[in-house]
């Protein structure tokens, strides 16, 4: 490709292809979520890590994949919520801030929110990954006993969760409710799901990842968006038609029924004043996030 280059760690050049771009090349997109690594450090009976500690892709996302994601939703103007896991523990990655930073400079106005376990944030860690552009924390604990008090930070133990049988993976949890079946689906109209490879999967409940859409590597993030088969899918999932797929049939996941459910855990708007009516919500939490960072009020 052909145009302005722009240079995110030593080594790694992407280039970014030419003509205009905007969010209308990708309706709908609010949330991505990025693999930045595929293992954690523990092995929760909820979790498919249980069933799969080592799944059978590279450990760490390179710096090629995670460059060209960034790139692409760059080129799109990309300005919804960001995170850093699939079934994985994000702080596994030593360099997570500079991630984080070249996301804070070339997404200025994305919400940047890492999901973790907490067990290896230290204060150093948080620090530097504030600084960096992290703007919300948001830690579920899995281990009784105090844990420390920070700003931006948002706590919850694991029994808070809504549990899901992770696309039937997880046969030791319940199978979804007839009702279930015909409930609709919009977490793929609003999520993009991109794997330690660059594979662009249906859905995060896919543990299994067989459902790929296309490959960052690839493609062109507006192609995978709009292609003819992850559309068909998705405008079928909106009208309650989870037969589309025997991962949907299986699934007990009903958290995004309605259009807008997936930009923002309810914890987190809950522990920022906001709800899920509150105008812009991501916006004005990066505002908060931004003003706290660099001291304007």
């Amino acid at each position: 490709m052909s145009g302005r280059s722009r240079t995110g760690a030593p080594g790694a050049t992407v280039e970014s292809a030419p003509g205009r771009s905007g969010p209308e090349e990708v309706p709908g997109l609010s949330v991505v979520e990025m693999e930045v690594c595929s293992r954690c450090n523990r092995r929760c009976s909820y979790c498919p890590v249980s069933l799969d500690p080592m799944p059978p892709v590279p450990a760490r996302m390179s710096d090629e994949v995670f460059l060209r994601t960034v790139e692409q939703l760059e080129r799109v103007s990309f300005a919804g919520r960001i995170s850093y896991h699939l079934y994985n523990e994000p702080l596994l990655r030593t360099d997570l801030a500079r991630l984080v930073a070249i996301v804070a400079e070339r997404l200025p106005n994305a919400l940047q929110i890492l999901n973790t376990n907490g067990d290896l944030l230290n204060e150093r860690r948080f620090t530097d990954l504030r600084q960096a552009g992290i703007d919300y924390f948001y830690v579920t604990r899995h281990s009784p006993g105090d844990y420390p008090e920070r700003p931006f930070q948002v706590l919850q133990t694991w029994q808070d969760l809504t549990l899901t049988n992770r696309g039937g993976t997880l046969t030791h949890l319940p199978m979804p409710k007839p009702r279930t079946t015909r409930t609709p689906c919009w977490a793929p109209s609003e999520m993009l799901i991109v794997t330690v490879t660059g594979d662009v999967l249906l859905c995060y409940e896919d543990a299994d990842r067989e459902h790929v859409m296309g490959n960052i590597m690839r493609s062109e993030l507006p192609d995978i968006w709009n292609s003819e088969r992850f559309r068909a899918i998705r405008e079928r999932l909106r009208h309650g038609e989870r037969s589309v797929d025997g991962m949907c049939m299986k699934c007990s996941n009903v958290s995004h029924s309605r259009p807008g459910l997936s930009a923002l855990e309810d914890t987190v708007l809950d522990a920022s004043g906001l709800t899920r009516r509150s105008p812009a919500a991501v916006a004005v939490l990066k505002r908060r996030s931004t003003e706290a960072r660099t001291g304007r009020s």
